[in-house]
């Protein structure tokens, strides 16, 4: 393939992607408007075409530059962001097991204890809340016993 369909095909390919980003009459009408503009001033149009022949490869570096620095530091701060959660999730996944093993064992041990005691009391007290077949000190200094529910003073 010659050189010359080459780069006939790149500039039809370049064309295309010009023509879906904008449409060929607007286009037109810009060539048209810079034409005009030039014959009409053509001065200041001199003017703003070597500022722009100059000034454009220097604007369009600072631009990539700066999309690239951009770039660099988003994914940077992607990658350090991720990597210490990362590390954060490795310390707290095991202290959540630890945390619910404590959580599991304290709450065993105090409905343990809460049945132990009630076993106790029904053991102890009577449904009347007195004990059963034992001395009992009165808050008057007075002592009592009760037997088959029925309280003996002394």
């Amino acid at each position: 393939m010659g050189i010359q369909a080459r780069t006939s095909g790149t500039i039809g390919y370049a064309q295309s992607l010009l023509d879906r980003v904008v449409s060929p009459s607007t286009r037109q009408n810009m060539y048209n408007t810079i034409l005009t503009f030039s014959q009409e001033k053509p001065l200041l149009a001199s003017f703003i075409f070597t500022h722009l022949l100059f000034s454009l490869t220097p604007l369009l570096l600072f631009a990539s530059f700066s999309l690239g620095v951009f770039l660099l530091a988003a994914i940077s701060a992607l990658l350090f962001s991720l990597f210490w959660i990362g590390l954060a999730l490795a310390v707290l996944v095991p202290t959540l097991f630890v945390t619910v093993g404590l959580g599991v064992l304290v709450w065993v041990w105090a409905v343990g204890s809460w049945l132990v005691g009630q076993w106790c009391w029904g053991v102890v007290f009577n449904k009347a809340g007195e004990v059963k077949g034992k001395q009992v000190g009165v808050v008057n200094g007075k002592g009592g016993r009760v037997v088959d529910g029925v309280k003996e003073e002394n």
